[in-house]
């Protein structure tokens, strides 16, 4: 086994790993104190501040049950039982981290409530630096502390959920360019107005990420990047599918994308149908000017 050292105070985030290949079975737990995982299993993280976890016998919040188990019926207000499994306050919160805290019995649901405050990232410089093959900082993170993911990048292939604009900072892109084994990445920048400009998703940003050696799929949300910054993109060399959603580019943005062999699929453009992003005129002008091997749909 494996032994994943987590902070012993708080639960940073959770940890799930495929723990039964054949019956697709997955691990779960808070990630507080030390966690043991079988050698070799992809683990995935997902980082924010965990407060509580509570269960209840009827179906609401996280539905807990294996796939295939009948829907269960809808309980009488009177026999609904609730309960508290795990609170960052309780004194043994880290002893109390076993699968039993997801519910048990006629449990059939369960809730997690999030906190507020932002995690440092440090933590991930004690995990073994291939134990993670995917990270999800969806919470708040201390900007400085994303340095630490440059640790994991032996084992990391897929990365998702960084907003650079709003958390991540702009030292985020250089990070991410040392992640080599990368397979799957997904950035955001602000995409309406009362976010403000989009000031880090830029054409430097695209131009760190190139250099990505084995990088097959890549998301772009809003952003302040030009069509020289997805020029850059062409040094990409297994790039397969490239989602992008922005209000402000025109069809010519996307020329350059011919240059891309490993380019099978450009999707985002349309992903509000006449709505957007992109006006269908537009997209209409990419379709055209884009190689057959490269689907839109």
């Amino acid at each position: 086994m494996t032994v994943l050292q987590f902070p012993a105070d708080i639960a940073v985030d959770e940890v799930m790993w495929e723990d039964d290949p054949q019956s697709h079975r997955w691990g779960h737990l808070l990630a507080i104190g030390l966690v043991q995982v079988p050698d070799g299993t992809p683990v995935t993280l997902t980082v924010y501040p965990v407060v509580e976890i509570s269960v209840t016998n009827q179906r609401r919040g996280i539905w807990a049950a294996p796939a295939g188990t009948r829907t269960p019926s809808p309980v009488p207000p009177g026999q609904v039982r609730d309960r508290v499994t795990w609170h960052r306050d309780m004194p043994d919160r880290a002893l109390r981290n076993t699968t039993s805290i997801w519910g048990e019995g006629d449990d059939v649901s369960c809730s997690i409530e999030s906190g507020d405050e932002p995690v440092d990232l440090e933590f991930l410089r004690a995990l073994p630096p291939d134990s993670v093959a995917e990270l999800n900082p969806t919470g708040d993170i201390i900007p400085a502390s994303f340095a630490a993911v440059a640790h994991l990048a032996p084992g990391l292939r897929e990365l998702s959920s960084i907003f650079l604009d709003d958390k991540f900072g702009a030292a985020a892109p250089a990070v991410i360019a040392e992640l080599t084994a990368l397979q799957r990445l997904s950035l955001a920048g602000n995409m309406i107005p009362e976010d403000g400009d989009s000031s880090l998703l830029d054409d430097d940003a695209l131009a760190a990420i190139a250099g990505l050696p084995v990088l097959e799929a890549l998301t772009l949300l809003g952003g302040s990047y030009t069509e020289h910054g997805l020029q850059r993109l062409t040094r990409l060399p297994r790039l397969q599918h490239l989602h992008i959603e922005r209000e402000d580019l025109t069809a010519s943005a996307f020329q350059c994308l011919a240059d891309m062999p490993a380019l099978t699929h450009l999707t985002g453009l349309d992903e509000f149908g006449d709505q957007g992003p992109m006006p269908p005129a537009e997209v209409a002008r990419v379709r055209a000017m884009l190689p057959a091997r490269i689907s839109m749909d």
